[in-house]
């Protein structure tokens, strides 16, 4: 319907001779001012020189005079606003095609998304999550939008890494680096015999990312399509010395002070980077630039990586890379790529008191502790809530809330309010069924069923812009519409069930299900 409705504003201002440009229509923030809002008036006001409110009068009529068959009736609001009201058959319609429509403009995309990542020496910590949560709703919300999605772990695990080869040393009891109780632990349950530094790096790296994947899939319940070794894909496999051989080819590295450079400053980096050390070793850049080649040779069209914080400045150098080696950009929206999101840090929140995590103050908060004490749906919802580029307090004292206070208990009391009134209404008596367009005269009964028919404009957002906070507000919205609407209407009487307002409760439900499981938050039907 909104893009209806802008087909139509844009028809009007042809028939007025007026330039056809961008047209938006949105969701008013009050209901109460119409299903849908434009500013239309207001933007060709200035441009046309006349005055906004008259320009909607103009527009309104005009519009009027093709008599819209889905409009009842419009509005003119403040300085030139335009709200449209829907009639109850097309509010009705739009109801049970919540997920016919719109086209999604990612719609058999095929995109691959990298995201969590961890070093292989310890446990995850609760800057992770952040990482973990925002790249498995994307997913979620990306496979709705109906592109074709990859969900990728990139495996920490070259032979040549300093990481494993100071692991080899701490495991064979010649090193303290990386030590944790949880580290010791692991250390003591394998036997390093006759190993070499090396070896064992490799065979205590192994263990940790084995039980950081199990703990990844069955307490956090993220699902990855691949598990990409660096060791076995990058360097094994000789990817990195034909990468290397490529870039030299084409004339892209230099060779000064002993080390071979690559020119990413022509290219739009701050300045060259050293790919091959004096020593004759290849750097980690080499392995990143064969990486996300190895993705667009695979056939992704769009390539998303989700970093922590401390990768801030490893974009430039990544894009400036793309284009050299001519890797396409986006589809949709025509963006360079890798397209990179930044998960910025996460501190803990007690009494109104923050605590940053401190790697080097050895006060790292590890998310499994985090996800034991408050459970998988508090700990989604909290680090989802966020937009990722912004730092977060995960407010403690709220996540132990058990009201209405917590977010996460409100949207999910709401399902399970719904729940127990739709399976009350089973094995009752039909009673009257009030038509669908009476039903939508109650205005908590219409509020419902609008906010609804918004969850495609939602993930429609999300698939262009990566928002996936934004469905938090959405799922508490609804949850408020839920509410009211439990409260002023009876579905139970005492000649029956009404089964023309049940049919709203159910889609109801169903929506907070659906809206939930992006989350990856579950839907109780009792609390």
């Amino acid at each position: 319907m909104k893009e209806k409705l802008e087909a139509i504003i844009e028809e009007a201002l042809e028939a007025m001779s007026i330039p056809v440009g961008a047209v938006s229509v949105e969701r008013p923030a009050d209901s109460t001012h119409g299903d849908y809002s434009t500013n239309t008036a207001l933007v060709y006001g200035k441009k046309t020189g006349v005055s906004p409110r008259v320009l909607a009068g103009k527009l309104v009529e005009k519009i009027l005079e093709t008599s819209n068959e889905d409009i009842e009736k419009i509005e003119i609001a403040g300085p030139g606003f335009i709200n449209f009201f829907l009639t109850g058959v097309a509010l009705e319609l739009a109801l049970f095609k919540v997920y016919e429509g719109p086209a999604f403009l990612k719609s058999g995309e095929k995109v691959n998304i990298e995201f969590i990542s961890t070093n292989p020496t310890g446990e995850l910590h609760i800057g992770h999550g952040r990482s973990a949560f925002f790249g498995d709703t994307l997913a979620r919300v990306l496979a709705l939008a109906g592109a074709e999605v990859v969900r990728e772990f990139y495996i920490n695990d070259s032979r040549e890494s300093n990481q494993i080869k100071e692991l080899g040393k701490t495991a064979l009891g010649k090193g303290e680096q990386y030590k944790t109780p949880e580290l010791e632990d692991k250390i003591g349950e394998l036997d390093f015999s006759g190993l070499s530094e090396e070896d064992a790096g490799v065979k205590l790296a192994s263990a940790v990312q084995a039980s950081n994947r199990k703990f990844i899939e069955e307490s956090l319940g993220v699902h990855f399509d691949v598990w990409y070794s660096e060791d076995t894909e990058l360097h094994a496999s000789g990817a990195n010395r034909d990468m290397l051989a490529r870039l030299k080819e084409r004339d892209f590295t230099y060779e000064k002070d002993g080390a071979l450079w690559l020119k990413t400053s022509e290219y739009g980096d701050d300045e060259d980077r050293v790919i091959v050390r004096s020593d004759s070793t290849m750097t980690y850049f080499i392995a990143d630039i064969a990486y996300h080649q190895n993705k667009f040779d695979r056939g992704f069209q769009t390539v998303i990586d989700v970093w922590g914080a401390d990768h801030h400045g490893h974009i430039k150098r990544m894009q400036a890379v793309g284009r050299m080696l001519g890797w396409p950009k986006t589809p949709n929206t025509d963006t360079e790529q890798p397209l990179v999101f930044i998960a910025q840090l996460v501190s803990l929140k007690e009494d109104g008191v923050s605590k940053k995590m401190s790697k080097r103050a050895g006060n790292v908060i590890l998310l499994r502790d985090l996800v034991e004490e408050f459970g998988i749906d508090i700990v989604r919802w909290f680090f989802i809530e966020k937009a990722l580029n912004t730092q977060m307090a995960f407010d403690m004292a709220l996540a132990r809330e058990k009201s209405e206070k917590n977010p996460v208990y409100y949207v999910q009391y709401a399902h399970a309010r719904i729940a127990s009134i739709v399976g009350k209404a089973r094995g009752v008596t039909e009673g009257h069924a009030t038509e669908f367009v009476e039903l939508m005269k109650v205005p908590s009964a219409r509020a419902l069923a609008t906010k609804i028919t918004e969850l495609p404009e939602i993930i429609d957002y999300v698939a262009r812009e990566y928002a996936v906070n934004t469905i938090t507000t959405y799922a508490t919205a609804l949850a408020t519409a839920a509410n009211a609407y439990y409260r002023d209407v009876h579905i139970v009487n005492d000649d029956g069930v009404d089964t023309g307002a049940l049919t709203l409760a159910v889609r109801a439900k169903e929506t907070l299900a659906d809206t939930l499981y992006l989350f990856g938050i579950s839907a109780p039907e009792r609390m």
